[in-house]
């Protein structure tokens, strides 16, 4: 169960829950319940806080995969955004901030 996983990735990671709950911006209360399966059915909003507080792909906590691979490397994904940033005009600059700022 997503509870079990979540517990299991958090403990090897060597957090307590309150550091997972600050990090990925969900209450303590409701992380506590979904590691006791008290809750089950989390949103997929929660799954993805969750599993980028605990730099892992959401499938890993979902259960589709059984591997709990890190988030490749960052840094790589920056360089390449910044590439691009450089290339876009300020048109295309506002379209992106706009889409950004819809999805958060």
């Amino acid at each position: 169960m997503i509870g079990q996983r979540i517990g299991t990735i958090r403990t090897k990671k060597k957090m307590s829950l309150s550091q997972l709950a600050e990090r990925s911006r969900v209450t303590k209360s409701y992380l506590s319940q979904i590691e006791r399966n008290i809750c089950t059915n989390p949103s997929i909003k929660f799954v993805e806080k969750v599993a980028g507080a605990l730099n892992v792909n959401p499938e890993a906590l979902i259960g589709w995969g059984q591997n709990e691979e890190e988030v490749p490397n960052l840094n790589n994904h920056f360089t390449y955004v910044k590439k691009c940033l450089l290339t876009i005009d300020d048109k295309q600059l506002k379209e992106l901030k706009d889409y950004i700022d819809f999805t958060l």
